[in-house]
């Protein structure tokens, strides 16, 4: 399949959500457009850390940086998923990281980190968050998420 060919299948592509916290293309004006990056938020997450921080504050911890949503799609039979919670963890901080770049604020539950169909991470955006990106002009927030050896990366790129 030609680059243009994949353009124009990404561009039928329209889920229905909001144009901030997208995980893929809308319909741009023309199949070749590409939005310019404007700007990029990248954190890296000690899991370990995360857990600890868990260990002394329990719950409260969890329910004041996640969502009811992202704790169940972090959980398993056996507890936790950690680097999984890293992991967005490292996303939420990207976009604040975004925000506050331009004088922005947002609260940890106000970006929510969800799964699209096959699985990959995506960003919604709620209350302030949203209001703040779309004061600053940006349609778009591509995710990238990685874990390994005890660490978790999350790369944030706003356009």
């Amino acid at each position: 399949m030609s680059r243009s060919e994949r353009l124009k299948e990404n561009a039928a592509f329209d889920d229905g959500m909001p144009a901030c916290g997208v995980y893929a293309l809308k319909k741009p004006a023309a199949a070749t457009y590409t939005p310019p990056v404007q700007a990029v938020g990248v954190d890296l997450v000690d899991v370990e850390r995360l857990h600890s921080l868990y260990d002394r504050w329990e719950e409260r911890f969890l329910f004041k940086l996640f969502t009811d949503q992202e704790l169940v799609i972090c959980q398993n039979a056996t507890g936790y998923r950690w680097r999984s919670l890293g992991g967005r963890f490292g996303a939420k901080e990207a976009v604040k990281k975004i925000l506050a770049s331009r004088g922005e604020s947002a609260g940890w539950r106000e970006i929510e980190v969800l799964n699209g169909q096959y699985g990959e991470p995506y960003i919604k955006l709620h209350g302030r968050a949203y209001a703040a990106l779309e004061r600053l002009g940006y349609t778009h927030l591509m995710l990238s998420i990685s874990h390994d050896a005890g660490l978790a990366i999350a790369t944030v790129v706003a356009s």
